[in-house]
């Protein structure tokens, strides 16, 4: 379509064809489409479109196994899930290990575990006296999330802190921290590359960057390294048991939202559970909207359902098919 309207804005514009439409053949108009810029920041470009479009009908898909939550997310099979945690164990880097862990454990996005501090798990797992820890984030924690959404709590279990309580604590870890700027303070990243680097720079750190009018590098880190571990040497090594298998880390967070479900609820989906559920679940993973919520419940409950019809059809039928025999 884009093809036909430029060749009739060509006609139209060009004097020597004296092309002109007895009536206009659509209404321009401007839409906006965001990017990133060499710098890192978000920015809007303009350009020019038309009511004209091609509508192509779209079809529900009764298998649909995607949930609505900032994007369509794919929750993983008990299966896939035994086979990352597998392919992590194997390909032996802790540092992804424990990315994956965070978000399967906890429900956490790509920048709020990648902007975790080392200085809160600097803490002895035996001199916390509660459990699980709540750890505030948002604008002022220096870890992010999503709209900047302030004060909400990231639920550690106490055998994840003990994990990260020794990573942070390593050797290796206190190594990265020498090489980056920030060095031992307990504000520096929690995850750091081997040069010291951080896997994705917070927007407290940029901020602060641009107010004091430091030369910012061409892009800033916004997760590229684990996107490339998870093409690279995670997926493939997934396939080996799993062929086909695709999954992104954000996919996790629906994983940890049905998996939650599952194992507070019930297979059969118990009614009385549903309300005190809903709203665990709604602050576990910070949704401001209880209808976000929702769609975790109601796929757990339409997957079962429709599993459960189509395995007593295909007895039915299969029965059918044998007694015709």
């Amino acid at each position: 379509m884009s093809a036909v309207i430029g060749m009739y804005r060509f006609l139209i514009h060009d004097m020597k064809m004296g092309f002109v439409p007895k009536n206009p053949p659509w209404v321009d108009k401007e839409i906006g489409l965001r990017y990133r810029d060499d710098k890192g920041f978000s920015q809007v470009h303009i350009v020019a479109s038309t009511d004209i479009a091609i509508h192509v009908p779209k079809r529900d898909d009764p298998w649909d196994a995607t949930i609505d939550d900032g994007g369509k997310l794919r929750p993983l099979l008990s299966e896939e899930q035994r086979a990352l945690v597998a392919a992590l164990k194997k390909l032996g880097n802790r540092d992804h290990e424990l990315m994956h862990y965070l978000a399967l454990f906890t429900g956490a996005r790509e920048q709020t575990v990648l902007t975790l501090r080392w200085g809160h798990f600097q803490t002895p797992p035996s001199s916390i006296t509660q459990w699980p820890l709540k750890l505030l984030c948002g604008p002022g924690t220096g870890i992010d999330t999503k709209n900047d959404v302030p004060n909400v709590y990231l639920v550690i279990p106490e055998f994840l802190y003990e994990w990260l309580h020794q990573y942070a604590c390593s050797e290796r870890l206190r190594s990265r921290r020498d090489k980056s700027k920030l060095g031992q303070h307990p504000m520096n990243y929690l995850f750091l590359s081997n040069q010291g680097g951080p896997y994705y720079e917070s927007k407290d750190d940029r901020n602060a960057m641009r107010g004091a009018d430091e030369v910012l590098r061409r892009s800033s880190p916004t997760g590229q390294n684990l996107r490339s571990f998870i093409k690279d040497r995670v997926i493939p090594e997934v396939r080996k048991t799993i062929p086909g298998f695709k999954y992104r880390f954000h996919d996790l967070r629906a994983t940890f939202g049905v998996n939650w479900v599952v194992h507070s609820v019930g297979k059969e989906g118990a009614k009385q559970k549903y309300m005190w559920a809903r709203e665990q679940l709604r602050r576990l993973m910070w949704h401001k909207h209880p209808t976000t919520t929702d769609r975790y419940l109601e796929y757990h409950e339409h997957m079962h359902q429709l599993e459960k019809a189509k395995a007593d059809w295909d007895r039915v039928l299969q029965a059918l098919v044998q007694s015709a025999t």
